[in-house]
C-alpha cells in the first residue's frame, strides 16, 4: 500500500495529527539538547574544583574558597559558597543556607523536563485520535462505495494507523529522555548533598576563619 512512498510522504498519510506530533517532536528534541548541555555544564570540572577547594579550606583560606566557588559557576559551587558565607554562624546555619541554594539549583536543572513528560504521555493519544478519525473516514468511504468490499477501506485504515505509529515514534524517545534526566538529576542531588556536607566538615576541621 505504501510502495514507492518516501518516509515523509508516508507521514503525510497520517493526516493533520502528524502536524501536531511533528511540533511535539521538535519541541522535545530541543529540550533534550538544551538539558543535555545544561547538565554537562553543571557537572563540568567537579573533581578539579573539589581538589582546589580542599586546598583552600585546609589552609584556612576562606576568601579563596569563596572566590573559587564563584568562579566555577556550577550548582555545587553556588551551594558550597552559600554555606561558606555563613561559616561564622555555625554548622546548622551553613547547612540551612546550602539546602536553600541547592533546592533552587535543582529547580533550575528540572526546568523544561515537564515538557518531555507531557510529550511522552500525550503523543500516543494524539496518534490514536488521528487513527480513530482515519478509521471513521475509511468506513464512511465504504458506505459511499457500493460493492467496493474491504479493499475500499484497507488503504484508508493503513493510512490511519500511521498516526498511531507517529505518536509512539514521538513518545518513546521523550519518555526515555525524561527518565534519563530524572535519574541523572537524582544522582546530582545526592552528590551535591554529600560534597556540601564534606565541605562543611572540612571548613570546621581546617580551622577556617572568617
Amino acid at each position: 500500500m505504501f510502495e514507492g512512498l518516501s518516509f515523509f510522504q508516508m507521514l503525510q498519510k497520517g493526516g493533520w495529527t502528524m502536524v501536531a506530533l511533528a511540533g511535539f517532536s521538535i519541541l522535545s528534541i530541543a529540550v533534550m539538547l538544551e538539558r543535555a548541555w545544561t547538565f554537562h555544564k553543571a557537572e563540568k570540572g567537579i573533581m578539579e574544583f573539589l581538589i582546589n577547594l580542599k586546598k583552600h579550606l585546609k589552609t584556612s583560606d576562606l576568601d579563596g574558597a569563596i572566590a573559587l566557588c564563584e568562579t566555577v559557576g556550577t550548582p555545587l559551587g553556588s551551594t558550597i559558597r552559600a554555606g561558606l558565607l555563613r561559616k561564622t554562624d555555625g554548622r546548622e546555619a551553613m547547612h540551612d543556607a546550602m539546602e536553600l541554594v541547592a533546592r533552587q539549583e535543582m529547580l533550575m536543572l528540572e526546568k523544561n523536563l515537564g515538557i518531555l513528560g507531557t510529550t511522552g504521555n500525550v503523543a500516543p493519544f494524539i496518534g490514536l485520535f488521528g487513527t480513530v478519525l482515519g478509521i471513521i473516514q475509511a468506513f464512511r468511504d465504504l458506505s459511499l462505495a457500493s460493492g467496493g468490499g474491504p479493499a475500499v477501506v484497507a488503504n484508508g485504515i493503513a493510512e490511519a494507523l500511521v498516526a498511531t505509529a507517529g505518536g509512539l515514534f514521538v513518545a518513546v524517545p521523550a519518555v526515555i529522555a525524561f527518565n534519563y534526566f530524572t535519574r541523572r538529576l537524582s544522582r546530582m542531588m545526592t552528590e551535591l548533598e554529600t560534597r556540601a556536607s564534606e565541605a562543611v566538615d572540612l571548613a570546621h576541621r581546617g580551622g577556617v576563619k572568617a
